[in-house]
């Protein structure tokens, strides 16, 4: 898949640092994330294929927190997965990327630049 790197609402952040969902990402992605994510707008409306991996939900603090699915993948070379919140409403061709890294800072990546996404 290729697609464009694209501005977020920042929001990543917030719901990636949350503990019950790093436990989940350690146990069934093998990495911690950095605490933010990567959007990528692709050229075609993503199409997962049947290799998700499943993220619960749960409750902290008198909340709910929804399931999310996750794809592995490598973006540029680099390790990192697709996470797609049940609870959004993303357009198709977007997509959200996690990873260990800040990819933005190793891949030197701005706005409008073109990466490849490989399904793992």
């Amino acid at each position: 898949m290729r697609g464009r790197v694209v501005g977020g609402l920042g929001q990543g952040q917030y719901y990636i640092s949350r503990k019950g969902y790093r436990h989940q990402f350690i146990q069934k992605l093998g990495f911690v994330p950095f605490p933010g994510t990567l959007n990528i707008k692709l050229d075609e409306p993503f199409n997962p294929g049947p290799h998700q991996i499943l993220i619960e939900g749960f409750r902290e603090e008198e909340r709910s927190f929804g399931e999310c699915r996750c794809y592995k993948i490598k973006l540029n070379g680099l390790e990192g997965a697709i996470i797609r919140p049940d609870r959004s409403s993303y357009p198709p061709d977007l997509v959200e990327i996690i990873s260990p890294l800040r990819l933005r800072d190793e891949l030197r990546l701005d706005d409008g630049d073109i990466v490849e996404l490989i399904l793992q």
